[in-house]
């Protein structure tokens, strides 16, 4: 609270992840205190109201300090308390396997918005901590980056039968404040011993429609006085929120000759769209990449072809180069450079085999088609060797700053990565032993990383590194997904290969560029200004930088400068100057 704006570390996570952990609001006074009314008010009691002077402390809460500067910047000013606090888990069948959340389909009274720099999560479920959380203590869990999922949950992991590896239990402390988004998927799982107190209060955002209240007025009806006369399609369409029938509201259908009122109160709202049964998408699948921007294939090599790719690279070690040390900066990623092994394709025989046999796998085709769409291309194949303590890669890319010849986007029930890299693991990746790591979910972020994640030194519990098994296959979006490597730990050396693969939309490298490869006569004797604007697409390569053409006092130059707003003289030519 000592800035006017929440931080820029903040304001990622809670876009990234869909919540934000809040260490220490409360002092340990405060805490006690609170857990001293609960046992004498009782976990279930209506902690705001009544005569005591307890209640006072329910209601500090309620517009505590920390909490209201928090909401004014996730909901929006105007925000109000949809449901009177309680205790997590005393509510009948609260306490399970089964989650709730996720945005699809969407609820826009629960939703995230986010547009023009504005953000307004709809719903925001605040969670004071009155006893220590321990790992796998149970309790309150989460999937992170579930609050822009674009993909209907699947029935496995909503109903606990399969977490797929995203579900989070939150380490808390007492006095903790945890924000949750209403629209991320989370639930109770059953506490390992004795329950911990989490008192939840939740809000909504000034117009949204939610919960109806408990008072008297609540329980009367809000009709015109020709109600009476009304049928009862029309009543349903003239309810009041807050009043009697309102919640949930009433439920119109037709068949384009008579309307009636449904006695299931589900919601009805068509689409044009029905999932395609020949698609030959794996529905997980598919969820787990929107949602998280990478996802592994086990097992895709036998072990024959595991032999094979290792004794390739057994076969050529003397080729490996040791590149630079890419921890950047980082503290806890330091380390020596990193080792590569690149050309595979182009080894001598029999040795290219096993990697030739990777580039167009049916595994990856199959998959690459729904990613991106067809047309896409790839460069070649390099593995990496590191060995231990060759730092790791600090991570980079994302969705911020935009880059659509980089980027990821959802529509009409289709992926579109313009990049996506796949790593095809030649040895197991063992937990917290380094390797490939990434945060799940910022390839929809519009906030730019913070040091601290791109180091590593500072995660804020948002970066993950998958384990894997040799033989099993990485795919993740490279421009879109926040990605790099962790400091290799492991005595034994990693065997990643790594091949990119660019849609047929962009470039990053290669091609025709050269203006006279590609116009041929067409430019002779042209300026420099009007040469610059013949070039083929790429993006700013290793060994030369795109030419931008900036307006000065009316005259257009030529910048050389990558972010296009400062003018180095040397590169700078009078308007109209023929090169040369």
């Amino acid at each position: 609270m000592d800035n006017e704006v929440m931080s820029n570390e903040e304001n990622y996570a809670f876009d990234v992840a869909g919540y934000l952990h809040i260490p220490g609001v409360l002092n340990q006074e405060e805490v006690a205190a609170l857990n001293e009314a609960l046992d004498a008010v009782g976990e279930s009691g209506a902690l705001l109201g009544g005569s005591t002077s307890l209640r006072e402390l329910f209601r500090d809460l309620l517009v505590h300090p920390n909490l209201v500067w928090y909401l004014n910047q996730i909901i929006g000013h105007g925000f109000r308390l949809d449901q009177a606090p309680q205790l997590l888990g005393n509510r009948e069948g609260e306490v399970g396997t089964t989650l709730v959340g996720g945005d699809e389909p969407r609820n826009p009274s629960e939703a995230y918005f986010q547009q023009n720099g504005r953000r307004s999560s709809q719903s925001v479920k605040a969670v004071w901590v009155l006893e220590d959380v321990s790992e796998g203590d149970g309790g309150l869990v989460v999937v992170q980056a579930s609050h822009k999922s674009n993909v209907e949950t699947p029935h496995d992991l909503m109903t606990g039968v399969d977490d797929m590896g995203l579900v989070v239990q939150p380490v808390l402390k007492a006095g903790d404040l945890f924000l949750v988004a209403t629209s991320t998927l989370q639930g109770l799982r059953p506490w390992k011993d004795e329950p911990r107190r989490l008192l939840a209060y939740r809000y909504a955002a000034r117009a949204s429609v939610q919960s109806n209240p408990i008072g008297s007025h609540s329980e009367t009806e809000s009709l015109p006085g020709w109600a009476d006369e009304a049928t009862p399609a029309q009543k349903a369409v003239m309810y009041v929120p807050g009043f009697k029938g309102s919640n949930p509201p009433p439920v119109l259908n037709t068949d384009g000759e008579e309307t009636w009122v449904e006695e299931d109160t589900s919601v009805i709202h068509p689409s044009i769209y029905t999932r395609d049964p020949i698609s030959g998408i794996d529905e997980k699948e598919f969820y787990f990449w929107d949602l998280n921007g990478y996802m592994v294939v086990p097992g895709v090599m036998d072990e024959q072809w595991l032999a094979e790719a290792n004794e390739a690279v057994d076969k050529f070690q003397d080729r490996i180069v040791v590149g630079s040390e890419l921890a950047g900066g980082s503290v806890s990623q330091a380390g020596t450079g990193r080792p590569l092994l690149s050309g595979l394709l182009d080894l001598p025989a029999p040795y290219n085999a096993p990697f030739r046999r990777m580039i167009a796998h049916p595994a990856v085709v199959q998959r690459l088609n729904w990613m991106g769409g067809s047309g896409y291309r790839t460069g070649g194949a390099t593995v990496f060797c590191a060995v231990q303590g060759t730092s790791g890669h600090s991570l980079h890319d994302g969705n911020e700053p935009m880059s659509p010849s980089r980027g990821y986007y959802f529509k009409n029930g289709r992926s579109y990565a313009e990049t996506v890299t796949i790593t095809w693991q030649l040895r197991d990746v063992e937990p917290g032993l380094g390797g490939f790591a990434c945060v799940p979910g910022s390839h929809k972020t519009q906030y730019s990383q913070p040091r601290g994640v791109r180091t590593c030194d500072d995660t804020m519990g948002l970066v993950v590194q998958p384990v894997m098994k040799a033989g099993d296959v990485l795919f993740f979006m490279d421009g879109g997904c926040t990605h790099g490597a962790l400091a290799w730990k492991n005595p034994v050396p990693r065997r990643g290969v790594l091949i990119k693969y660019q849609s047929k939309n962009t470039n990053w490298g290669g091609g025709v560029i050269d203006p006279q490869e590609r116009w041929g006569d067409m430019v002779e004797d042209m300026t420099e200004e009007q040469f610059a604007v013949m070039r083929g697409p790429e993006r700013d390569g290793r060994h030369r930088t795109v030419p931008r053409l900036v307006v000065e006092d009316g005259q257009v130059y030529v910048s050389y400068d990558p972010e296009g707003d400062s003018y180095a003289s040397k590169h700078r030519r009078k308007p109209g100057e023929k090169r040369g």
